[in-house]
Order: C-alpha cells, then structure tokens, then sequence
C-alpha cells in the first residue's frame, strides 16, 4: 500500500510557517544579542542596540561607538530603512520566481475554505481513467464534489480543470476529513486496487456512517467483501462492459439511445430522482389527475416506494404518497420547474 505525501493544509502552511519561524528566530536572536553586550561589554542599553543592528547589517563597526545617543538612533533608522529599501528592491528582482510559490500556497488556503463549507457533497477517490468522466457529469449537475488523488499528474489534472481535489492517499483517514467526510453525502471509491477499495469503504463507514458508497471492483469475491465493508453500491467494471456490448449486439437503437444522454448534443434531457417531502401536493394524488406529461412534458419512468422497491412505468391511476421518490425524464428546465411546482426534493445536490 503506498504512503504518500503532504496533504492539502500543510502544503499550504508551509511558506507562513518559515516566515513565522524566522522571524521568531530574528526576534531571539536580537534579544540574546542586545542582553550580551549590556551584560558582557557592559555598554548601556543604547550602545548595545546599536552594536546589534549595525552587526546583523553587516555595516562595521569600531569597538566603541564614539556618536552622541542621538546620532546613534539616527543610525539605527538609517540602517534599518536603508536595509529594508535595498531588501525590497531585492526582493523585486526574484518576485517572478517566488510568485508561482505564492499563487499556489494562497490558492491551496483557498481551495480548503472550500472544501471545509461543502455540506452533502461527493467525495471522489481516484482520478484516474473514470474520474474525470464522472467529475465532469457531477459539474453538469451541479453537484458539489472534491477529488482525492494520491498520483500528482492526475492531481495536477484536477487543478486544471478547476474542481476542489487533494493530493493525498485516500486510504489515510486523515484524507478523508480533510475532505470534509462527515458532511460528505456519497463517496465514490474507484481506486485500481480492490483491497484498498475494501479499505476504503471500511474507513468512510466508520467516520461517516450515514454516507452512500458506491465501490468499483474488479472481482466478484471483492464485491461482496465491499457490500460487507458498508457499500452501498458496487460496480463490477468488466461486468458493465461485457452487458453494454451485449446490448449493443442485441439491442443497438435502445443502447445508443442510453449512450446518447451523455453526448453534449443531449445535455439538456435528463433523468432525475424526485423525493416526495410530508407537505408535497404530490403526497395522495394520481399520475393521472396531476398531468405531468401535459402540463410539464415529463416522462415518469419509475416510483420508488417507501419499501425501496420500484415500480416501473406506473399507470395513470397510480396514487403517490409522501417518502417516495418518482424517477422523471424529460429536458432540464421541465424537471426543475416541475420540482420547484410541487415542493420535491433532488436526492443529490
């Protein structure tokens, strides 16, 4: 199992942290210094300071200063301003170099606000051959998601492409409340490797047990070892494959017909899980008597019922109650109107 690298809030701590520990540093040094020519050359506290800021500017000095008291104060000003100027002008000459530093420290600070506000949102593990498939879907929808991802090529990817994503090991729990897992409503655990799958799974149960988990696997074994683990879905990815040309095969026009909805062409048509809130008007009124294909161009697909079985194609005389969920398909504009209409509830956000 590999152990992997600095997570995201101590990559961005790292340039504060130097400047705090030098200047700290600067800060003791100047005390030690100033009480070790009072004490040790027994010169007054204004000699002393002066042979301190004079010594650390590098600008020379005598054994004794031979300056009045003001004179020396004029000095240190001086030297201080003198020093700051030329430390600033330097600094200007390597701005461009320290500035990729800079964007990206303030940027990965940034980029934590971000993930610590998501609230029921997806955590994607592994942005590997999938990732940025599903990602990509995820935005479409609006959904809030944040990537995990141990590789820093396919980090670096995820970064480019603009989404919230971790350069850690999602087997580490310390990754997973980084990213915010027990606010997190889904999980999805799409590593390359089924014991880390399975390890996964364990750990976001455990921090997190009300989250939906949905597992990739690429044994049969392995699946049950997962839906053992707390998966709540897994997907056997040679399985899926070996379906989907077989409908292809048997049933070409309908599986183009499933593969299409993903084509851009076909971005505005949807299918989209409404949940039926206590208040709905939906709650004890037929498909029938609402008319949702008339009046909001909606095909309802399917009812998942409180007993979580799901009727297919209902009739118009099907009667819906509250704590269900109808399945509809139809563009966008018309699934959110027809939700905004009757108080539903999208079942991801």
């Amino acid at each position: 199992m590999n152990v992997r690298p600095s997570h995201l809030n101590r990559s961005a701590d790292a340039p504060f942290t130097k400047i705090r520990r030098g200047a700290a540093a600067l800060l003791a040094i100047v005390m030690f210094a100033v009480l070790g020519f009072r004490y040790l050359a027994h010169y007054d506290w204004i000699e002393s300071l002066w042979m301190v800021v004079i010594t650390i500017s590098t600008v020379g000095y005598g054994e004794h200063s031979t300056l009045s008291t003001a004179s020396q104060l004029l000095s240190i000003m001086v030297i201080l301003l003198g020093t700051t100027a030329g430390a600033y002008t330097f600094t200007g000459l390597i701005q461009l170099t320290l500035q990729g530093e800079l964007d990206r420290a303030f940027g990965l600070r940034r980029m934590e606000r971000e993930i610590s506000r998501l609230k029921n949102h997806t955590i994607i593990c592994g942005f590997g051959k999938s990732g940025p498939i599903l990602a990509e879907d995820l935005s479409r929808s609006n959904c809030g998601f944040v990537i995990l991802e141990i590789d820093h090529t396919n980090y670096q990817q995820a970064i480019e492409m603009g989404y919230l994503a971790i350069n850690a090991d999602a087997t580490d729990e310390e990754a997973l409340k980084e990213a915010n897992i027990t606010e997190a409503g889904a999980i999805v655990v799409a590593l390359p490797s089924d014991a880390e799958n399975v390890f996964i799974t364990l750990s976001a149960r455990n921090l997190c047990p009300s989250i939906r988990i949905v597992a990739l696997a690429d044994q049969e074994s392995t699946s049950r070892k997962l839906r053992q683990a707390g998966a709540n879905e897994v997907v056997l990815g040679h399985q899926m494959v070996a379906e989907y040309l077989s409908r292809l095969v048997t049933r070409p026009i309908a599986a183009q017909f499933f593969s299409s909805l993903t084509q851009p062409e076909f971005q505005d048509l949807m299918l989209d899980e409404l949940a039926i809130p206590d208040g709905s008007d939906l709650d004890r009124r037929s498909i029938a008597e609402l008319r949702i294909r008339d009046k909001h161009q909606l095909l309802v697909v399917a009812v998942k019922t409180k007993e979580d079985t799901l009727d297919f194609n209902p009739s118009g005389d099907r009667v819906f109650q509250s704590g269900e969920t109808v399945l509809v398909m139809g563009k966008l504009k018309d699934v959110h109107r027809f939700q905004q209409s009757h108080n539903l509830i999208e079942t991801i956000s």
